[in-house]
């Protein structure tokens, strides 16, 4: 069974942390992550065991904010505490975060300026790029036109723009250039800043001298290019808005408000939780100076996971705005990644190999030896941060990553799909006698369906598979209930806490698989989306239904809009 359409099939769990299939979940992967890191070794890849520390925190918004439902963390034998790093980590210990720094950077946005600011010139908050924009180019192909640049093409990498100005500059990093062929260089040409081991970070003028003399990569809106200097530019967007540096902005819009105490845009101060792997080059004391914006914030596990969980609770964007930001803004070469402001979306199966799908929204991060991730899971309500650091950091968190999602996403779906199926499954008859009208719901490892629909008598669903057969419609598999994020209060409860109203949407499912049949490119299964709210009976659609839940959570009553009828759920 896959599924093109389907979403959270009701809500969150609500307390992961009662739940046993976690507590075994927890003991399982934490004695296997063990040995991995011990032994250097999985089925995910390998690694230089015991060179790098790794903390990985993962809440619940459903649970309290200060009781992760899993955490474990790792230190290296050889973290070098001569250089200030603690031996004992925590989930409060201090890493350097990379490119997560770019999720702070666009929340910061988001809070203190909102939605408008998004679909404004850049040209209109950063007088350099104003200044080349009017000037009289002749050629599209070497200067970017900045005044078509966005704030919000900057923030979902589709300015066109490059990566970066001289960071990753070969010139830049004593790169022996002139044993490669390449030709030599005219002192104009090689950068004098950068912001990387071997050169200091570029002044705003040094910046902007050497970067406006990048050729753009694309045109405007084309396709995704991972740009650095996109959040480079939205940290002077930030502070020309705010009227205050970009580390002041930073705290009183985020880290202040959410209690964030680990983390910090500039040096931390609080001694004793940093995480510093061995070597002169580990990149702890980097100063990235004005690309702080881009990749120089320094966390922990807990406030990154307590941030993801602050995005899904909607503690300071308004439910409307977090949807919208959670979007994807461009594809990608792959089918299973899409690219967002900023984040990186990943889709997977629920069961990993099957199921229905579901989408990780995640931001990576690498800087130095320092590797990071943070994941939000919205159909789960769940949050996750891996932080590693040492000499092999990037293939331990490939590994972690992995060896984490593939383990807890079927998890979780049983867990979810088990509550649902807990506080709605059961028939349903009508309020009205002698009606012959009943509902029963049921659960499978897709989700929830209707097992069976009666009216006055009539079996809808064989009704439904006689209309599809009619109209040359596919056979219908199953009638799945789609949640839809429409809910109210109603006031028929007669206890002192009111009745809860949510509405679903029933899709009747047409995307069994069939192992002979051919590859298609044109899936049909794609088109359950154009399906919902198709067929209607008296101004109401077929598909419309409204779940009556009591102060509890539990369904006490369906309501099939259609039939005009309300059916109670059975003792």
């Amino acid at each position: 069974m896959t599924s093109f359409l389907l979403g959270p099939v009701y809500s969150p769990p609500t307390e992961l942390l009662t739940s046993g299939s976690i507590d075994t979940w927890s003991s399982n992967l934490t004695e296997t992550l063990k040995q991995v890191l011990q032994s250097g070794h999985s089925n995910f890849g390998d690694f230089e065991a015991n060179t790098s520390s790794i903390s990985i925190t993962i809440v619940s918004t459903q649970d309290d904010e200060d009781a992760p439902f899993f955490d474990f963390h790792y230190a290296s034998p050889l973290l070098n505490q001569s250089a200030g790093s603690t031996s004992h980590i925590t989930k409060n210990s201090v890493y350097r975060i990379g490119s997560i720094s770019k999720v702070l950077t666009t929340y910061t946005l988001l809070v203190g300026y909102g939605w408008d600011i998004w679909n404004h010139a850049v040209t209109q908050y950063v007088p350099e790029l104003r200044r080349a924009a009017a000037l009289d180019y002749e050629s599209s192909l070497e200067n970017v036109a900045w005044d078509k640049v966005t704030v919000g093409s900057l923030t979902s990498h589709l300015s066109g723009i490059g990566r970066d100005y001289a960071n990753g500059d070969l010139a830049s990093q004593g790169f022996p250039w002139m044993k490669t062929g390449l030709p030599e260089l005219s002192p104009e040409d090689i950068p004098h800043c950068a912001g990387n081991t071997s050169l200091p970070p570029c002044n705003r003028q040094e910046y902007f001298q050497g970067a406006l003399k990048r050729d753009p990569v694309f045109a405007p809106w084309t396709t995704p290019v991972y740009s650095n200097m996109g959040f480079r530019l939205i940290g002077y967007v930030l502070e020309a808005v705010g009227d205050a540096p970009y580390d002041s902005l930073l705290q009183s819009n985020v880290i202040g408000p959410l209690k964030l105490g680990d983390t910090s845009a500039t040096y931390p101060p609080k001694k004793g939780s940093w995480v510093i792997p061995p070597g002169n080059e580990s990149g702890f004391y980097v100063d990235y100076g004005e690309e702080t914006p881009t990749a120089g914030i320094y966390s922990s596990s807990d406030n990154l996971a307590r941030l993801g969980r602050s995005i899904l609770k909607n503690k300071q964007l308004s439910a409307l705005d977090t949807r919208k930001w959670m979007k994807p803004t461009s594809h990608t070469s792959s089918p299973f990644f899409s690219v967002g402001s900023p984040w990186e979306i990943w889709r997977t199966r629920s069961r990993i190999t099957n199921g229905r799908v579901v989408d990780l929204y995640t931001k990576s991060g690498s800087v130095g030896q320092y590797d990071s991730q943070l994941m939000l899971l919205p159909d789960y309500g769940v949050t996750l941060s891996i932080l590693v650091a040492g000499s092999s950091s990037g293939s331990v968190i490939t590994v972690a990553t992995e060896m984490v999602l593939q383990s807890l996403i079927p998890v979780l779906e049983d867990i979810t799909i088990g509550e649902a199926c807990s506080n709605l499954c059961g028939t349903y008859e009508s309020s009205q006698p002698g009606t012959n009208s009943s509902i029963t719901v049921a659960a499978d490892p897709v989700g929830l369906y209707l097992d069976r629909w009666i009216n006055r008598g009539v079996d809808i669903k064989a009704v439904a598979q006689a209309y599809a057969a009619q109209t040359g419609s596919p056979p219908i598999d199953s009638a799945r209930l789609q949640a839809t994020n429409l809910q109210d209060k109603s006031p028929t409860n007669h206890n002192t806490q009111r009745n809860q109203r949510v509405a679903y949407r029933v899709v009747f499912d047409t995307t069994s698989e069939n192992s002979s049949r051919p590859h298609r490119i044109l899936d049909p299964g794609a088109h359950q989306w154009s399906a919902i709210d198709s067929i209607m009976y008296g101004e109401i659609s077929v598909d419309d239904f409204v779940v009556h839940l009591d102060a509890n959570g539990t369904a006490v009553m369906i309501e099939p809009r259609v039939v005009r009828d309300k059916l109670l759920r059975s003792s």
